[in-house]
């Protein structure tokens, strides 16, 4: 039997610095992959937007119509006559002394009636004198209103509310029978001067305006409801004097006839509100707030066909709005500070801008949403 010895090699062992090799790249592999996500975890941009709040004037007109179609509101379209006075001072005035007069309530706080005579006086602490301008009967108990003059001219019987006693009267009489005034004294100076063609002239002008204030009030519905705007179609008016007179005042008068537009207010402001939103840009602006009312004016009028048209304005503050999508970040994704300013910087109602990347020494925006703010401040 013949014996064979076998002989089995043996694997050699992987030396200790292979190992350490494998574990040194895994870590710094490692630590650059972690590097590369803290960097781009951290990366940040921060917008500050400098803006200001502008003055938005929308106007348009709407159409006025007994049945109401697209674009137009429903309403009345009458016409009236109104007459009016309304009173006027020259302006080249001069004043003089005149006699101041006014009203005072006489008490008689005694059990029997008073009969007090014309030219009976009044005289207040300070001792100006005011004598009853007719007889009186004051009652037992009772008060009286009565007309008084000043005993003299000039502005220093212009005096305010006071207290007056009867000196007529005795000294005791005078405790419960007195005089008092609730309003001032009028007259004692008085405008005269030359009345001039300028002056009537201003004045008509001034009494067209008047007119259409007037007949608001007179013609107003009394639905609170609804709102009327006045136009004067046509109309005379006359002067009390004439150019070269001198007088203290004058009075123009005249009759008018006006045409007048009556509508819902809700239907006026659903059509305002509606064009003050397609003026105003979402994408990049918000309204702050609305003026009280818009202001109407009939731009014209049919009255036969009874139809107008309202001419309305109103008044809007609007700003930036940080929602809008024009500031959406991703409007900003991989771009310099220098694009982002040029872009922001054209925005209406923009300022002033500035941007802000982390770390400092980032040359681009981010690309991830969250990672980008964007800051709106509001400046007068």
């Amino acid at each position: 039997m013949i014996t064979h010895r076998v002989t089995t090699q043996m694997t050699p062992e992987a030396p200790v610095g292979f190992y350490r090799t494998i574990a040194i790249t895994f870590l710094v592999l490692t630590i650059a992959l972690l590097g590369v996500v803290i960097f781009f975890t951290s990366k940040k941009a921060t917008i500050v937007v400098v803006a200001k709040t502008d003055n938005k004037n929308v106007s348009l007109e709407i159409p006025v119509a007994k049945k109401a179609g697209p674009g137009a509101i429903s309403g009345t379209v009458t016409s009236a006559v109104f007459a009016w006075t309304e009173k006027y001072y020259p302006t080249g005035n001069k004043e003089e002394d005149g006699t101041a007069t006014g009203e005072i309530t006489i008490y008689n706080k005694t059990s029997a009636s008073q009969t007090l005579v014309k030219i009976t006086r009044f005289i207040t602490a300070d001792g100006v004198l005011f004598r009853l301008a007719n007889n009186v009967l004051v009652p037992a108990n009772g008060q009286i209103i009565a007309g008084v003059y000043a005993d003299g001219q000039g502005a220093a019987y212009n005096i305010g509310p006071s207290k007056f006693t009867i000196p007529g009267l005795s000294a005791e009489k005078q405790k419960y029978i007195y005089g008092e005034s609730a309003k001032a004294m009028t007259g004692g100076t008085r405008k005269i001067g030359v009345l001039a063609e300028a002056d009537i002239k201003q004045a008509e002008l001034d009494y067209l305006s008047k007119i259409k204030e007037q007949a608001k009030i007179k013609f107003a519905s009394p639905d609170a409801g609804v709102k009327t705007v006045v136009d004067v179609k046509t109309g005379d008016t006359r002067a009390s004097a004439k150019a070269g007179d001198q007088v203290s005042e004058f009075f123009i008068s005249g009759t008018s006839t006006l045409a007048m537009v009556s509508v819902k207010t809700a239907d006026l402001n659903e059509l305002v509100a509606k064009e003050v939103r397609g003026k105003v840009d979402v994408s990049f602006e918000k309204v702050l707030s609305v003026g009280k009312e818009p202001v109407i004016s009939l731009a014209n009028y049919d009255l036969e066909k009874e139809t107008a048209r309202i001419a309305a304005t109103q008044d809007v503050l609007a700003t930036i709005d940080v929602n809008g999508s024009r500031f959406a970040a991703s409007n900003f994704f991989g771009k310099k500070k220098d694009e982002i300013e040029r872009d922001i910087m054209g925005i209406s109602h923009v300022v002033g801008v500035e941007v802000k990347f982390s770390p400092s020494w980032m040359r681009t925006a981010p690309s991830v949403g969250d990672r980008i703010k964007v800051i709106v401040k509001n400046v007068k």
